[in-house]
């Protein structure tokens, strides 16, 4: 009968003296095994709804996992705590596939697959363009246009001026500004669509620590990177197969990017709409199941 093991790594990042905490889910039998590297979307933890995944990987598709906090958050060193960067997300993908490629008795250096959530979609779908040797990438609720859905969230002065003040500060070395990542409708933050603070909720409900007691911080100048993120728009060149879910009724990002695509006839990407939210491709939610099993199918497929 099928089975896994969990043990948490500390893989080395990119700056010196800072680790990264990555929960390592190994199929049972022999290896070395196919591997998927999941990052989390935005400010949230593996911690939060990640293990669903690598479990199913192991035991449907017998695919080895390593499933990381960024670093600044989580059981993942680095200071300052709660900081998100794009470029920063992005080495730190970079630093797990290079340490793949180190473990040759682990790992298939040639099944290296990327997953992404929402946000962190943004990062691996760069990578399909960009990283040489990739077997292929996945993203559910998948951010494919920065600006496109900076835009269609409409112009917030309040969070335009804070993200300006937080970017001025970096620029003279000062520490970053915060404001709330996750809030209400009726409350500034990042993200107030009417499912975000019950999305996170029943994410982190899965894991320790309850979203009442996170963080839920955000350096608001990450805005100004996701302006210039737009992979979504370059897919057509992707050098390696590529899965979206993309949820229909997504408040939190426009779903006519991932239906654009669809609509494009490229054999290297596969796009399977779900009649669900944003969050409800996360265990527990109406479009789990399906989104699980279209990546499952992805993976087998890959590895044939």
């Amino acid at each position: 009968m099928a089975g896994f093991t969990r043990e948490t790594l500390k893989v080395p990042s990119f700056e010196d003296g800072v680790a990264l905490d990555v929960w390592f889910f190994k199929p049972t039998g022999p290896g070395p095994f196919p591997v998927v590297v999941a990052g989390h979307g935005m400010t949230v933890i593996k911690d939060a709804g990640m293990a669903a995944f690598g479990k199913r990987w192991a035991l449907d598709a017998d695919y080895a996992s390593l499933i990381f906090d960024y670093r600044y958050f989580g059981a993942s060193d680095g200071e300052p705590r709660n900081f998100v960067s794009l470029s920063n997300q992005r080495q730190d993908f970079e630093s797990i596939i290079r340490w793949v490629r180190q473990q040759p008795d682990l790992f298939l250096s040639s099944k290296i697959v990327l997953m992404g959530s929402a946000m962190s979609a943004l990062i691996v779908t760069q990578l399909a363009l960009d990283e040489e040797g990739l077997a292929g990438v996945m993203a559910h609720s998948p951010m494919l246009d920065g600006y496109d859905t900076v835009m269609a969230a409409g112009f917030n002065p309040r969070l335009l001026f804070w993200a300006t003040v937080d970017r001025v500060r970096g620029n003279l070395g000062l520490s970053p500004t915060f404001i709330r990542a996750v809030g209400r409708p009726t409350e500034f933050a990042l993200l107030n669509s009417p499912s975000s603070h019950p999305g996170f909720t029943a994410m982190f409900a899965q894991g320790e620590t309850p979203f009442e007691k996170a963080p839920n911080l955000i350096n608001p100048r990450v805005i100004f990177e996701f302006m210039s993120a737009r992979p979504g728009r370059q897919l057509g060149r992707a050098r390696c197969p590529v899965l979206l879910v993309a949820a229909k009724e997504d408040d939190n990002i426009p779903p006519r990017v991932a239906a654009e695509i669809a609509r494009q006839t490229n054999e290297k990407v596969a796009v399977v709409e779900l009649a669900c939210g944003h969050f409800d491709i996360m265990e527990g939610g109406k479009g789990y199941d399906a989104n699980i099993k279209a990546q499952i199918d992805f993976l087998r497929r890959l590895n044939h």
